[in-house]
């Protein structure tokens, strides 16, 4: 999915998929010390950018003085694109925001949509490191998983990936849209036997490693994790499944379950709970943070 750098208002673009908050600074204006100072924002596969700014708008209630950050990928580019190019679309994050590893000033909340933002979200770890040194983590006090991870058993979800890449993309095309779910469920297979023929690792398999990997995904950050039972691309028993791999692995993590909300859609039905559960747990790092240092 190509973004047109006009069809984001209140955003400036940084590259074709990446934009920041006009309302922001490149340099954040210093705000208390218990506050983020920037929020990126991985958008949901396909999502449209109107619809992934009413999270910044949200954040921009709760924290005014960060610097918020959008990123809008394509589920297509999620699956297609190999780890060197993922690395090189979120390099201009890295460049922006961490010029230089830091000096523990900054306080990061990564908010990530889905498995094509987990995606993304895995690809900045990367990238990070590819300016800084793979002996550098990408300082960050809490993640958000919204309606992600989810299995990776490519037998079993496959369908429902077609599906995803359908709803994005069924208004392309004049056919049914069980015609062009059946395109998307070819595409997942070809690149299934593809990448197996040419020993290149999944995405979504890497995106999950990377993030139970201490090496590349901080274990000082808290872990939130935002889902319903009634999300019929990522099961809600999948997603704790993963929740407690991370807490095997040692990263602190926190359910937020949602009555009556699909994927990616908890906002927009329970906002009170959603942003309440967000400020909540963003209290409660920087009571970690404190303590670590005291």
């Amino acid at each position: 999915m190509s973004v047109q750098k006009s069809t984001v208002p209140g955003f400036t673009p940084i590259s074709d998929r990446i934009f920041i908050r006009s309302e922001s600074n490149d340099t954040p204006e210093k705000g208390p010390i218990d506050q983020p100072t920037t929020i990126l924002i991985y958008g949901w596969g396909d999502g449209l950018p109107k619809h992934v700014a009413k999270y910044a708008d949200g954040y921009q209630k709760l924290f005014p003085t960060a610097r918020i950050i959008m990123i809008i990928s394509s589920i297509f580019s999620a699956t297609y694109q190999s780890l060197e190019q993922r690395t090189e679309a979120m390099l201009p994050i890295i460049d922006l925001v961490f010029p230089t590893p830091g000096d523990g000033s900054e306080k990061v909340i990564m908010h990530v949509m889905s498995n094509t933002g987990g995606i993304y979200a895995a690809a900045t770890f990367n990238a990070f490191q590819r300016r800084h040194g793979t002996d550098k983590v990408l300082p960050h006090h809490l993640c958000v998983s919204d309606s992600t991870p989810g299995s990776l058993v490519f037998s079993t979800e496959v369908t429902r990936w077609a599906r995803a890449m359908t709803l994005g993309t069924a208004n392309w095309f004049p056919w049914p849209f069980a015609v062009t779910q059946k395109i998307w469920w070819s595409f997942l297979y070809t690149m299934y036997f593809l990448e197996k023929a040419i020993g290149r690792e999944p995405s979504g398999i890497y995106s999950c490693r990377v993030f139970l990997d201490h090496a590349m995904a901080t274990p000082r950050a808290l872990r939130l994790y935002m889902y319903s039972k009634l999300d019929d691309l990522i099961w809600w028993e999948d997603l704790e499944a993963q929740a407690e791999i991370a807490k095997s692995r040692g990263y602190k993590t926190i359910l937020e379950m949602f009555e009556d909300s699909p994927r990616v859609g908890h906002m927009r039905i329970h906002p009170d709970q959603y942003w309440g559960a967000i400020d909540k747990w963003w209290k409660a790092s920087m009571e970690l943070e404190g303590s670590s240092r005291s």
